[in-house]
């Protein structure tokens, strides 16, 4: 019996075969994964390690020759290529198409655990880096306080440090709570350091090296056990506290004594500044001082239903915290919406021209909505 014949015949039962398809097509659309890239392994491995205070021949020599001769006998590699630099050595493997980067990637630790030892002791432990398109932040938001672009540096600069701590210890805290989320890193900013400037004229006068003054921070700026006590059934520890509470307390450490015995403080040879750590990072927004919160999701999750969450968490933080300016400065939810709007508007399109051309050679519009 002809299909044709056999759908005419049964015509409920041909009713539900093709509904079934569509809940089937349906219930598939709801659960499929929108992302801007597909879930791809490049054939990419990465060997970082870094040989401090070494030139850039030394660590050919040492580092990135014996890791080529054990990397190059692994399964699968295409081509060996190599960057020597100035403490650090980067060796990267070209696997073929179709490798098992699990594998492959085992057994590049494996052949670089046998070739440690041949090391250097001053190196550090080889490193290996996948390449991996997912790993970009899907989103990148911009936090600005209303007083971030004051003339005043001084002010400037603990508005900053302020919004870095308020961003590192709310922001960060409440967007990794999102379900899809995998990590919030914050970029940018100032952090606090304390600055102790010795005067080596003065260490010369009082017969204090600079050695003495390095111990006897560490030595005053320590907590350590002090035991146990036991109270009816309960056994409680403790803990000698004796760590610097405050940047004024620093300056009363003793450091060593005089030539004429007289003890030397640590302000008597050395001033003392609470400032901030060098910068490595610099975030601006719309020309203006900034600290970046990176948002990067978990595999396999919803990028453009991550960012409406996002979205929504941005709106409660900006009811609770309205001196601080949350804006988004790259989302890959807004190309992926319009990518698929494109796709949308052609599928319309293309439907449209099917009936026209349909409806213009069969001269009824009958036949083309049947079809």
């Amino acid at each position: 019996m002809a299909l044709p014949d056999l759908s005419i015949r049964r015509p409920v039962a041909t009713a539900m075969a093709f509904l079934a398809i569509v809940m089937l097509g349906i219930i598939a659309f709801t659960r499929l994964p929108v992302d801007l890239l597909p879930d791809v392994a490049f054939p990419t491995l990465t060997v970082w390690t870094q040989y401090p205070e070494a030139g850039p021949a030394e660590v050919e020599r040492f580092i990135t020759e014996p890791i080529e001769r054990a990397v190059s006998r692994v399964p699968g590699v295409k081509s060996v290529s190599s960057v020597s630099r100035e403490g650090a050595s980067q060796v990267q493997l070209q696997f073929l198409w179709g490798t098992d980067m699990d594998f492959a990637t085992l057994n590049v630790r494996e052949r670089l655990d046998n070739v440690r030892y041949d090391l250097p002791e001053r190196a550090e432990r080889p490193t290996i880096l996948r390449s991996d398109p997912t790993s970009e932040p899907v989103m990148t938001l911009a936090a600005t306080s209303e007083t971030t672009d004051l003339w005043e540096l001084k002010q400037l600069s603990e508005n900053v440090l302020e919004l870095k701590q308020l961003s590192e210890n709310v922001f960060k805290r409440r967007l990794e709570q999102i379900d899809g989320v995998a990590q919030a890193a914050v970029a940018g900013g100032l952090e606090r350091e304390i600055h102790v400037k010795v005067d080596p004229r003065r260490l010369e006068a009082l017969g204090v090296t600079i050695d003495e003054v390095s111990v006897a921070l560490n030595a005053a700026n320590y907590s350590a056990p002090g035991g146990t006590i036991r109270r009816g059934r309960y056994r409680y520890s403790l803990r000698a506290l004796g760590e610097f509470q405050a940047v004024d307390e620093i300056g009363e450490t003793v450091v060593g004594r005089s030539t004429g015995g007289t003890i030397v403080l640590l302000r008597d040879v050395a001033q003392v500044e609470d400032g901030f750590a060098d910068r490595e990072t610099i975030a601006r927004y719309s020309g203006r001082e900034s600290v970046g919160l990176l948002l990067y999701k978990e595999a396999g999750t919803n990028t453009v239903r991550v960012a409406e969450r996002v979205e929504d968490i941005l709106d409660q933080l900006r009811a609770e915290y309205p001196e601080v300016e949350l804006e988004v400065a790259t989302s890959q939810a807004g190309f992926i919406r319009d990518a698929i709007s494109n796709v949308v508007q052609a599928l319309a399109f293309g439907a449209v021209l099917a009936f026209l051309v349909l409806f213009l050679f069969l001269h009824d519009a009958r036949y083309p909505v049947a079809i």
